[in-house]
């Protein structure tokens, strides 16, 4: 049997803040965020491939890559979700802002059709990926909502849990899409 102390590794030299959040690709690629917008990518290997602060000093709250694109990660700062590409870490690729309050957790379904962001105020707002425009905001929350997380074979559905000490199964309505 092995001992798992024995296989736990410490990778250095990406942060030096509190790091609050991780995301994990389907390549081998993870991203880590910290306090005060500071973003580290690393190889599964724990080697640091790269380093971005992004603008203001909002702290990096989730971090979530698509399910489709590899290369395509999601990080939620303050009130906004950023885009970027693993592959050229130091653009932008593009920022939404999304809630009036901080964002604690996104999720993106598994058609990377939407983007859900569970926010301070209660809200789950649901980002519409073709075209970045907010498509609906469900307010179930009466307390900070936690985590979201859209349901396996379910692009529409997603479930949100808060504060409140409740846990709710939301379906979107269809909607017509955005204008081009």
């Amino acid at each position: 049997m092995v001992d798992p102390v024995s296989i736990l590794q410490k990778w250095e030299g990406g942060h030096s803040t509190t790091v609050l959040c991780v995301g994990v690709g389907t390549d081998g690629l993870l991203v880590s965020g910290a306090e005060k917008g500071a973003l580290t990518l690393w190889n599964d290997e724990g080697v640091n491939l790269g380093q971005l602060k992004l603008v203001g000093e909002d702290d990096v709250t989730c971090v979530t890559f698509s399910p489709l694109a590899a290369n395509k990660v999601y990080v939620s700062h303050g009130e906004n979700v950023s885009l970027l590409d693993t592959r050229f870490l130091k653009n932008v690729l593009a920022c939404y802002h999304i809630s009036e309050d901080e964002i604690n957790c996104l999720s993106v379904n598994e058609t990377d059709s939407f983007l859900a962001a569970a926010d301070d105020l209660g809200a789950v707002k649901i980002l519409d990926l073709s075209c970045g425009k907010i498509r609906c905001s469900l307010h179930r929350h009466s307390n900070i909502c936690s985590s979201v997380a859209f349901l396996h074979n379910r692009p529409q559905s997603l479930v949100s849990c808060g504060l409140d000490m409740q846990l709710f199964h939301q379906k979107m309505t269809p909607c017509s899409p955005c204008d081009r």
